[in-house]
């Protein structure tokens, strides 16, 4: 899909107020989401709907609300303080109403931009949730800057809500296997944390995805299936790559 300049998200947030990024996943129905100033994309199981015409997103006190037309009306409500990852301040979130008529009652993240990302310094970034239950989740965020030699150059932040405390991370590590498009298709994570001997692992497999073509810029937006100290659950992992333009012929 054709875009604009850039992914819409930080620098279409009206002056004073912070763009947010929202994202619902429903497993037992079906249905999973994203939403963002500029941009809704929608999963009805493996297939994609995008809509870039009107959302609405609005706080309302910790919370927000999100509605497009009559397709969907959602209210997320925080779960855990925010985690600061990556220039952005992320909140797990229970999400409440309807996609499609349908009645949706799920977990899901709200994440406001404190920092937007420098597209000119950036190789690739990639956002990872994986949200088990209300007390267990992983959020994961790297950057790779511009001309790092491969993904262990990139810098990653983390955190672990773990029993319903959300707890920093020393170190993450993050590994995916993609297909010949490059799109994600199976990841692992490493969440090593303070004052413990072995990694906190969780491992993942894509349900649904989709690609978003912007100038400059390609955005693979996939829907996982997560796996973590014998939980299931579901979660996004969105990763943005700069496209480098054909050298002249």
């Amino acid at each position: 899909m054709a875009g604009g300049d850039r992914p819409p998200d930080e620098d279409e947030a009206p002056p004073g107020e912070a763009p947010v990024s929202l994202a619902f996943f429903d497993p037992e129905r079906g249905l999973y989401g994203t939403a963002r100033r500029g941009l809704a994309l929608l999963f009805d199981g493996t297939t994609p709907s995008a809509f870039s015409e009107g959302l609405e997103i609005a706080p309302e006190g910790d919370s927000h609300r999100a509605k497009l037309d009559d397709r969907l009306e959602l209210e997320f409500s925080p779960l855990t303080d925010a985690a600061r990852l990556g220039g952005a301040d992320v909140r797990v979130c229970r999400v409440a109403g309807t996609v499609e008529g349908r009645a949706v009652d799920c977990l899901g993240t709200a994440a406001r931009t404190v920092e937007a990302p420098r597209w000119e310094e950036i190789d690739a970034f990639r956002t990872l949730s994986a949200l088990f239950d209300a007390g267990h989740a992983a959020l994961v965020v790297a950057r790779r800057p511009r001309g790092a030699l491969g993904h262990g150059q990139e810098l990653v932040a983390s955190a672990l809500l773990d029993g319903g405390v959300l707890r920093d991370v020393d170190e993450a590590r993050l590994s995916t296997v993609y297909d010949g498009e490059g799109r994600q298709r199976t990841a692992s994570i490493e969440l090593w944390m303070p004052g413990e001997d072995f990694p906190r692992r969780a491992t993942g497999d894509v349900a649904a995805g989709t690609t978003l073509e912007f100038p400059g810029l390609r955005v693979n937006v996939s829907v996982f299936n997560w796996r973590m100290e014998g939980r299931e659950g579901a979660g996004g992992y969105e990763l943005t790559a700069r496209v480098e333009p054909p050298d002249a012929a």
